[in-house]
């Protein structure tokens, strides 16, 4: 639980259950770690069906409150009063168990009056609060659950003074500081209250590789390198930058790389491709002194990523992809930590046409109208390329095959279907995979025929291959609810049938099958893709962080997908990230 691999939580909680039955604490961590993945529903019906909510422990009753307070923020806005007041009340009865008192269910219970619209029963339990919280020693958690108690009684200036002091206790727990920002923001839009508790700014770095030392000239003259130094750094103090999403080629990326650590910020680095062909493509020609700079930033990153297993082969769309996948996860990250955000360049003010490269990182950033900062290489005389700059040239490219392309890749299969009796596998074709059917088709008109590359499925599996992140979040999230209203309106199957599904994004071939000889698509990320399916809750969708940061990039995005932890994927093919795919409307607190 503590390293947040809920789903090998909960497997060994209920691997516990069939040795110890009825054991109330096993039963407790089994629905605490479905309810932190997001499975609110599958959560609700555990916690029932053990009768934790019976157990007169006050953990077990405050959970169940949770789990309202869950419902609640998930629930469409006609139905939320209800939920908030039996969240209210479930918490006021968790409070009322407690001795010694503890403001905890008491400060949640204020919040969920509040929200429930009911003002008196807010104030009562706020002052309780900040009566209980002046009797313990400071410490962070007292300090922000009286700042929430300060603004529900109107006091929102000893809420900013209560907030700004839990700064210093905070011990730099980033996590805490954003999931008390979200529970505020339940309550008020005041910016000054929001704005007290002090959070690291977000940024995405790109920029030009450096020239070597025997070049004059490039899009990033080594002569420049002090100067840029400087300005980077002037930079990164004004913006408080404390998190750096970004690659480590030569020059700029590790400028800013080097300089991230310096202050010592989490430096986070995504890689195109292996780690030795990226340093003799991207790192080498610059120079030895870069190897050694590469290698120093390296081991002092916070967190790396390989997007790409296969090599570069010329393909620059894996720079693309890589940087996109750099970009995605500083949205994402700020949108975990509701922190500032920024993108800074190091850019020679040359507009270019490439696939991949500073121009194309600028302006994919600039479309999405978030803030963005330049830094000038200052070129002396024409641009060199990668080849002129000392860097090795570009490997020959076989076009017998397709470049890759990048694409949203969904698999899925339904619980329940091995089941099934022969007799019932017409009526499965006829109900589950024509409603399915009829959601493609509906996608497709709304969204354009090419929106839908490609749709098969095998038994009760199916894949489908779609351009855009945005319409794969829409579609696989009407097909849970097509699910969902089949399962309320037919009683014909002898067992429940679910639907779980597992979407990746990442480049893959586009080729004619020569046994079908119908468009296919291949690749690595496909592979990917087919491990996530047999790891998803039933009614869930699960997508991987390459889907999640892609999705960030969507402008209008209606979706947003919600960390769940490190998943060990099916078939043994490693542990990936996994986020829960969810309405944008939906936020767990």
């Amino acid at each position: 639980m503590k390293t947040g691999e809920y789903l090998k939580a909960y497997d060994r909680a209920e691997a516990g259950l069939k040795s110890f039955a009825g054991d109330k604490q096993l039963q407790y961590f089994a629905v605490l770690s479905l309810a932190r993945q997001g499975a609110i529903e599958q959560a609700q019906r555990l916690y029932d069906t053990f009768g934790l909510g019976l157990s007169g422990d006050v953990n077990h009753a405050a959970l169940g409150a949770r789990l309202i307070k869950d419902r609640a923020l998930a629930a469409f806005s006609s139905d939320r009063l209800n939920v908030f007041l039996q969240a209210a009340q479930r918490y006021e009865q968790v409070y009322n168990s407690t001795q010694p008192p503890s403001y905890y269910p008491a400060v949640n219970a204020a919040s969920m009056y509040f929200l429930a619209g009911d003002s008196a029963m807010a104030t009562k339990f706020a002052k309780l609060v900040l009566s209980l919280c002046a009797d313990v020693e400071p410490n962070y958690w007292a300090l922000v659950s009286a700042a929430e108690a300060h603004i529900l009684v109107g006091n929102n200036a000893a809420a900013i003074e209560s907030l700004r002091l839990a700064n210093q206790y905070a011990e730099g727990d980033w996590s805490s500081i954003a999931s008390t920002q979200k529970q505020i923001s339940l309550i008020t839009d005041d910016q000054g209250v929001l704005s007290a508790l002090t959070l690291p700014r977000v940024i995405h770095y790109a920029g030009h590789i450096v020239s070597a030392p025997n070049v004059s000239g490039g899009r990033f003259p080594i002569d420049q390198q002090d100067r840029v130094i400087r300005e980077v750094r002037l930079m990164l103090d004004t913006l408080e930058v404390g998190i750096g999403y970004g690659s480590l080629a030569a020059g700029a990326d590790i400028i800013f790389a080097e300089e991230i650590i310096k202050r010592g910020g989490e430096l986070h680095v995504s890689l195109p491709f292996s780690v030795e062909e990226f340093k003799q493509i991207s790192v080498a020609g610059s120079g030895p002194e870069w190897l050694e700079r590469f290698d120093y930033c390296w081991e002092q990153s916070t967190s790396v990523q390989i997007c790409s297993t296969g090599k570069y082969n010329g393909d620059d769309s894996l720079f693309n992809y890589c940087s996109l996948y750099s970009m995605g996860r500083a949205c994402l990250r700020q949108q975990h930590l509701a922190a500032p955000l920024s993108q800074v360049v190091v850019w020679d003010g040359e507009q270019t046409d490439t696939v991949a490269g500073t121009y194309t990182d600028r302006q994919t950033w600039a479309n999405l109208g978030r803030d963005g900062h330049t830094i000038f290489s200052s070129p002396v005389g024409r641009p060199l390329s990668r080849g002129e700059s000392g860097l090795l040239g570009k490997p020959k490219v076989d076009r017998g095959l397709s470049n890759k392309k990048p694409y949203s890749i969904l698999f899925g299969d339904i619980k329940g279907f091995s089941a099934l009796p022969d007799a019932q596998l017409p009526l499965f074709v006829e109900r589950v995979l024509g409603c399915i059917a009829e959601v493609i088709n509906d996608i497709k008109e709304t969204e354009g025929l090419d929106s839908v590359l490609m749709a098969n499925t095998w038994g009760d599996g199916l894949f489908v291959v779609m351009k855009d992140t945005n319409i794969a979040a829409k579609c696989s999230l009407a097909m849970q609810y097509a699910m969902s209203k089949l399962g309320d309106s037919d009683t014909e199957f002898e067992n429940p049938v679910e639907l779980r599904l597992g979407i990746h994004f990442g480049p893959i071939y586009e080729i004619e099958d020569p046994i079908t000889k119908r468009t296919n698509y291949f690749g690595e990320h496909v592979n990917m893709a087919a491990r996530i399916e047999p790891i998803t809750p039933p009614s869930q969708v699960y997508v991987t962080e390459s889907f999640a940061a892609q999705l960030t990039l969507s402008k209008g995005v209606n979706y947003k997908a919600e960390y769940v932890g490190i998943m060990p994927m099916a078939k043994n093919f490693g542990e990936l990230g996994m986020y829960l795919l969810r309405e944008s409307s939906f936020s767990i607190v």
